[in-house]
């Protein structure tokens, strides 16, 4: 997605998204890679991973939060016990349960919070894929957007060597 993009090369001080599809799109390969109980392939993931090293690096935060279903989706269990290159490059990478972020009334759709200034809602097709990408500087979606982000940072647990092994 192009427009996602230019907001991951455009941001000035800090990305935080919401994470809360219990599936995405995935190279099945990587997938079954998991499955056959093989280590990750982490040549295909090191240009994302650079990326974030470079974020940081720039005194830039990278935050996010994956909410957990319940009961956890095989997607999910195999992001588990993947997610730590991502942490090890310097994404602050946190997980809340499903139920918590429904007490939290939590919206039902991802979205990036781009320098607390900038909106992006992600929009999905039926097979997980990223369709759409929609912008909003409005002062009040803004807002109600970093009041979610207020609300679960609180409540979800960083990613740490405990959250592995969930198969």
């Amino acid at each position: 997605m192009d427009e996602l993009n230019e907001l991951f090369r455009t941001f000035r001080h800090s990305s935080w998204r919401w994470e809360c599809q219990g599936k995405y799109a995935v190279d099945e390969a990587r997938l079954q890679r998991w499955r056959d109980g093989l280590p990750p392939d982490l040549d295909a993931k090191e240009p994302w991973l650079d990326f974030i090293r470079g974020v940081v690096s720039e005194g830039k935060t990278w935050q996010r939060v994956r909410m957990l279903t319940e009961p956890l989706t095989e997607y999910l269990r195999w992001m588990l016990e993947n997610t730590q290159p991502n942490v090890d490059a310097g994404e602050d990478i946190r997980w809340v349960q499903q139920s918590t972020a429904q007490q939290l009334a939590m919206p039902g759709y991802d979205f990036y919070l781009f320098d607390d200034r900038l909106v992006a809602i992600m929009h999905f097709d039926d097979n997980k894929l990223l369709t759409r990408v929609e912008t909003s500087d409005d002062e009040d979606v803004v807002a109600e957007h970093r009041a979610y982000r207020d609300k679960v940072w609180p409540h979800a647990r960083p990613h740490s060597a405990e959250f592995t092994g969930t198969r």
